[in-house]
């Protein structure tokens, strides 16, 4: 990712939870852990437990 601002990225993902968050979205796949993430409250799932969350978001 680029950008012409430092930490532009972190702004966006922020933004983006909020609006997540405010339509009630029960799902966001970040695809890969960071220690970045985990201060947002992102962690690891099993494959099997993820595809059941993935289908009940997509059933949301």
């Amino acid at each position: 990712m680029f950008s012409r601002k430092t930490d532009a990225s972190k702004i966006a993902l922020v933004k983006l939870v909020e609006w997540l968050r405010e339509d009630e979205a029960i799902l966001l796949d970040t695809q890969w852990m960071t220690d970045h993430l985990r201060t947002f409250g992102g962690y690891e799932v099993p494959a099997a437990e993820y595809r059941k969350m993935l289908a009940e978001a997509m059933d949301f």
